[in-house]
């Protein structure tokens, strides 16, 4: 199980953060079905985020916890026709 929430300071109008309900420190911690899971949150958002906007593409971001407290967390950063967006470090980001 997972959980998606717009994102409290985000990159663009529509950024998204998921987080798995199991606390753990790395995506690549889930097992699969918990990864399936966070996998069908970002199609859902990416078709939803379509009927709102005019989507020019979508960045997916997978940010590890820095510490054992610390929760690991995707960013989904839709992009718009037109639009730059500056993707910050300390997330390996994937251009959809």
């Amino acid at each position: 199980m997972a959980l998606g929430v717009l994102h409290p300071e985000p990159l663009t109008a529509f950024h998204f953060v998921i987080a798995p309900k199991r606390h753990v420190r790395a995506f690549y911690d889930l097992d699969v079905q918990e990864q399936g899971d966070i996998w069908l949150i970002i199609r859902e958002l990416q078709k939803r985020l379509a009927d709102v906007v005019e989507l020019a593409g979508v960045d997916i971001g997978f940010e590890d916890g820095q510490s054992d407290e610390d929760h690991a967390r995707v960013h989904v950063v839709p992009r718009t026709s037109g639009s730059m967006v500056k993707l910050p470090p300390g997330v390996e980001w994937v251009a959809g």
